[in-house]
């Protein structure tokens, strides 16, 4: 019964946190993201943030539709692309792409 509930909660939580009045699509990479999410100490390259932001929108998209990167603070991504990276079935080095490049998106403001 604890676990039903955990999981009604997670979907409305996943229904909620999702929900965004206006869409736009993730933006590509960009020399200026790459040059921003090495400021920060990442280890990203050009070939990492291209995989990230392709797994975040081919992937995440078919469990719900794509979050804005804005909706979460920094720390809470790498959390939230762990959690769900099962349902997806994402290799470690997936879930460090898409949250590279969601980290990298925010950087650059």
């Amino acid at each position: 019964m604890k676990e039903q509930s955990v999981c009604v909660a997670l979907f409305i939580w996943l229904f909620w946190g999702c929900q965004s009045d206006s869409y736009s699509p993730p933006p590509p990479v960009t020399s200026q993201m790459l040059a921003a999410s090495i400021r920060k100490e990442s280890h990203a390259n050009v070939a990492m943030l291209r995989e990230g932001r392709t797994l975040f929108v081919h992937r995440c998209i078919e469990c719900h539709t794509l979050p804005t990167v804005w909706h979460y603070r920094t720390d809470e991504w790498p959390g939230i692309v762990s959690s769900m990276s099962h349902r997806s079935s994402l290799k470690p080095a997936e879930r460090e792409a898409i949250v590279a490049y969601i980290l990298a998106v925010r950087s650059q403001y």
